[in-house]
């Protein structure tokens, strides 16, 4: 069984003082906070033939299999670990820029100059940094995505993504990024700020060859068009854990 011998590595996050693991929300597995629209998505495409998206049905060689049967979506959203904001951040506008405020004593954010950084569409050109007091430790050889959350793309807070060799360093995790464009009001605690997702370093040599032709049909039609829905979960897929 794919998986069955695998080698459970530990990821330890070490808050920044006693207050920060006191105030901080503890950064959780992604798979905890896998966002409502995939919840509420139905496994099959709605049509007259099948209102409630419950029904698989088959047509011109091609199910009705909606995103959510696809695994390595599921894969990606539940990927590796997500901080959440650690209090309310007020947002209002003032001469055309987003201003941040907040009521506990640490700080949460602070102006961050990103002129040269292409900016989000939707997003406002000032650049903010966020500051997330938890600080990642990862084994050696070992580094880690910080990116935006893959289940949650229209935050109100856009990070930069970066990627950081945590088995080496114990800089402060730090993301900078921007605020939606035109939001005022409150950004809730516990919203979900960036994604972290380990990763072993390798290196990489690229080549590039060719499938015969017939190749590529005979490898779907005895491998992924042999069963009608979940083949890949049942053949090739491997159980990732985040804990």
């Amino acid at each position: 069984m794919w998986g069955k011998n695998k080698t459970i590595n530990k990821i330890e996050f070490v808050a920044l003082d006693k207050y920060s693991f006191e105030v901080c929300p503890k950064p959780v597995p992604a798979s905890q906070l896998i966002p409502k629209w995939w919840k509420n998505a139905t496994p099959y495409v709605k049509s007259l033939d099948n209102p409630d998206g419950k029904k698989i049905l088959l047509a011109n060689l091609e199910s009705n299999a909606s995103f959510k049967k696809c695994t390595p979506m599921l894969d990606f959203l539940s990927a590796g670990y997500i901080f959440t904001l650690q209090a309310d951040v007020l947002v209002r506008y003032e001469n055309n820029s987003p201003l941040l405020s907040w009521r506990i004593d640490q700080k949460i954010f602070a102006d961050h100059p990103a002129q040269e950084v292409e900016v989000p569409v939707g997003y406002h050109p000032q650049g903010f940094k966020y500051f997330n007091y938890w600080i990642p430790k990862l084994p050696k050889g070992y580094s880690a995505l910080i990116t935006s959350c893959p289940g949650y793309p229209n935050s109100i807070f856009k990070p930069i993504s970066a990627i950081i060799d945590y088995d080496k360093t114990q800089h402060g995790l730090f993301p900078p990024g921007f605020i939606m464009n035109n939001f005022e009001g409150i950004i809730e605690k516990g919203t979900p700020m960036f994604q972290l997702i380990p990763f072993k370093r390798n290196n990489w040599e690229s080549e590039f060859s060719f499938l015969e032709d017939g190749q590529y049909r005979i490898v779907e039609d005895s491998t992924v068009k042999a069963t009608i829905v979940n083949n890949y979960v049942k053949s090739f897929w491997e159980k990732k854990s985040y804990k």
